[in-house]
């Protein structure tokens, strides 16, 4: 990833006032988008990965990045991104990085291996379901126990705890009587 990032960085059309590289992260794959197409007006994706060349829209920038070891050499970022890909052990065939372009736009697709379509869900609700089991374990243990204390022990954020005790509350699962500093927990039902 840190690959196509710098790739995205270093050519990227800075001309193009307002554009920025955008990063979107979804569940079975992560986007980067950058302003600019490629620099030789060719579209990505017409072009087999080994037969790009290598024309630097920003080559100081990429003399910057080379010093910095961020890249090894220039012109081998799109061949990089998908030898990397192929050499993980988790690696499944049809999930190589596609990468497309337009006039205005480059578009690297990464496709995440370890992704299985229609589990996430699940995966989410089990999560949701064992913490929730785990606060209402701690409150019951100690009705004084704060936000933070249930954050540290659930490994949560306060946020997070935030979270999952006001769908107790509002399940009326939970109850919080008293003020947050001088209040404390009453569990009104243990199942939810």
């Amino acid at each position: 990833m840190l690959e196509g990032c710098v790739n995205h960085l270093i050519h990227r059309d800075y001309t193009v006032m307002g554009g920025e590289v955008h990063l979107d992260i979804y569940d079975d794959r992560l986007t980067l988008t950058s302003p600019g197409g490629m620099y030789s007006g060719q579209m990505v994706q017409d072009v087999p990965v080994e037969d790009i060349s290598s024309l630097r829209r920003n080559p100081v920038l990429a003399d910057v990045m080379a010093q910095l070891d961020y890249i090894e050499k220039r012109g081998s970022g799109l061949k990089k991104i998908c030898n990397a890909t192929k050499e993980l052990e988790t690696y499944k065939e049809g999930r190589d990085p596609v990468f497309r372009s337009s006039v205005s736009q480059f578009m690297t697709v990464i496709y995440s291996m370890e992704y299985v379509e229609g589990t996430t869900e699940k995966t989410t609700e089990k999560t949701t379901e064992k913490t929730t089991e785990k606060i209402l374990s701690l409150i019951s243990e100690n009705p004084n126990v704060t936000t933070d204390e249930l954050a540290r022990l659930c490994g949560l954020t306060p946020d997070g705890v935030y979270y999952h005790t006001k769908r107790l509350r509002d399940k009326g699962v939970l109850i919080r009587e008293g003020g947050r500093k001088e209040g404390h927990w009453v569990v009104v039902k243990k199942s939810f």
